[in-house]
């Protein structure tokens, strides 16, 4: 493999990387949103809701638009569509513009993350496919990780709009080297009709099941929104799959479920993804909210699992191109480990110190770095043309559905496990037990003799004091329960995993 394929691969994966920045880098500038555009909280979760909506919906037309304007041309397009709308981001004077632009933004990212696999896949020689998997497993598992890091820096030393402003010289130079750089891969006679039908009812079912997820828990799972969200998704679902498997040009290609490779590999992407996002969601959320650790902080213990992942991942590459290791081997032992890291993240406790955290998500990050390269490997196989082009979107698509579905589970065990936790502890706890009477003797003793207080207000006081312990450690324990659940889809995803045959091995059993 000569340099400029690899430095053209570089270019590739540093767009990719900047869309999935967006994932999570917007998170952290909500509060400053809701304050410059006079926006309620349930009306600004609608730009993050907006951009996976987008993107989702993007993602399967890649088949169709790949073979009618070309790989590199589709893939610039989503880049450019996305710097764009970063700019308008940036600037945008109210909630509306902002809204606009995040959809937008989606919509580029839809094009570009499948895109950049297919490319990668493409333009790589065969001996050298695993080491361009891992460099797409740096940029997928760095985007989303390295966000509230990178928007904590940037509004804690700069101003919140810099986390748009932030990808638009990226943008500009992957767009300008790509162009002179990268040949426009393009089918010649593409003269297939758009699946309109198809794609109109995969968008009102991703949208309905996204939607649902997304807002599940502010709106209540039995409300009647929801149930009818859940109902349109299945409804809707169900169409598509009628009418794919009747028109002659299906946007999506369900045939390729007819390869056990690829059904097996995206059961277990769904599975693991869950767990994975399970934990992506909430590990900032224990640091920053239980523990006390600043943005920043948080933003340098998640960083290191990240940047494991990422060497890893070019590792993992390596050696499955010098068949050191096999794609399935692969794929089993990053899933075991993945599954003793989210094992160690039940054991995080309410005094365990920075460098401890970062030893225990340590092996979570390295499961990643093993298992997305020897994955998505194994899902492309050695696809050509529009089948290279809807495994990767099927892909994506799937990482974004078992991501959402992850976070929403994740969030609901969170919410409902807290309160379960805090009247266990309330109902096993007697006012008379030896261990409350001699807290609350130290705790009015303190009050009454150092801080001036009376006795009534003193144990007062001390009782919501108590209340505060309660509910903490009833908070601490139901982010424990989320962790076992990111443990538990491991597990599940291992069970596909061991059924995966690679379609090379499987040609040499036969043969």
């Amino acid at each position: 493999m000569d340099r400029k394929t690899f430095l053209i691969g570089v270019l590739i994966v540093t767009g990719m990387f900047m869309t999935l920045l967006d994932t999570t880098i917007v998170d952290i500038v909500i509060p400053h949103m809701m304050s410059a555009f006079d926006a309620k909280t349930e009306d600004i979760q609608w730009v993050i809701i907006a951009y996976m909506i987008a993107s989702a919906i993007a993602m399967p037309t890649v088949g169709w638009v790949g073979g009618k304007f070309g790989h590199r041309n589709t893939y610039l397009f989503g880049i450019g569509l996305f710097t764009l709308m970063s700019a308008l981001c940036g600037i945008a004077p109210n909630f509306q513009t902002m809204l606009i632009g995040r959809v937008f933004q989606g919509l580029g990212e839809g094009l570009a993350v499948p895109m950049a696999l297919a490319l990668l896949y493409e333009i790589f020689p065969e001996d050298k496919k695993g080491l361009a998997m891992g460099m797409y497993a740096i940029g997928a598992a760095f985007g989303p990780s390295l966000g509230p890091t990178i928007g904590g820096y940037l509004t804690e030393h700069m101003d919140w709009r810099w986390v748009f402003y932030v990808n638009i010289l990226p943008g500009i130079l992957v767009i300008y080297f790509l162009t002179l750089h990268l040949e426009n891969i393009k089918e010649e006679n593409h003269n297939q009709n758009f699946d309109i039908a198809g794609f109109l009812l995969l968008t009102i079912s991703l949208t309905s099941l996204l939607v649902a997820l997304s807002k599940g828990n502010s709106w209540g799972w039995h409300s009647v929104r929801i149930v009818l969200l859940f109902y349109t998704a299945i409804v809707t679902a169900i169409l598509f799959i009628y009418t794919e498997l009747k028109v002659k040009h299906p946007l999506v290609n369900l045939k390729l479920f007819k390869y056990d490779f690829f059904t097996y590999s995206s059961i277990s992407r769904v599975l693991f993804g869950m767990g994975l996002y399970a934990s992506y969601f909430m590990l900032p959320l224990y640091l920053e909210r239980l523990r006390g650790f600043s943005t920043i902080d948080a933003g340098e213990i998640l960083f290191f699992p990240a940047f494991l992942t990422g060497v890893v991942s070019l590792i993992t590459g390596i050696l499955i191109d010098k068949k050191i290791i096999g794609l399935r081997t692969a794929i089993i032992g990053g899933i075991v480990v993945f599954i003793y890291g989210t094992h160690l993240q039940e054991k995080l406790d309410l005094v365990m110190g920075k460098t401890q955290i970062i030893l225990h998500l340590l092996p979570w990050g390295i499961g990643m770095g093993i298992f997305f390269p020897a994955l998505a490997q194994v899902a492309l196989a050695d696809f050509k043309g529009e089948l290279l082009r809807q495994s990767s979107a099927l892909q994506n698509v799937l990482r974004l559905v078992g991501g959402s579905v992850g976070t929403s589970l994740a969030t609901y065990i969170l919410t409902t496990k807290k309160d379960t936790h805090f009247i266990n502890m309330v109902e096993r706890v007697s006012s008379a037990s030896p261990q409350i009477t001699e807290y609350m003797a130290k705790a009015k003793g303190y009050l009454y003799f150092f801080r001036s207080t009376n006795l009534t207000m003193a144990t007062e006081k001390a009782k919501a004091i108590l209340g505060l312990l309660f509910t903490k450690y009833a908070y601490w324990l139901s982010f424990k329960d989320v962790f076992f659940f990111a443990l538990v889809c491991g597990i599940l995803s291992l069970i596909p995993a061991i059924f995966i045959k690679p379609k090379e091995e499987a040609n040499e059993s036969k043969g």
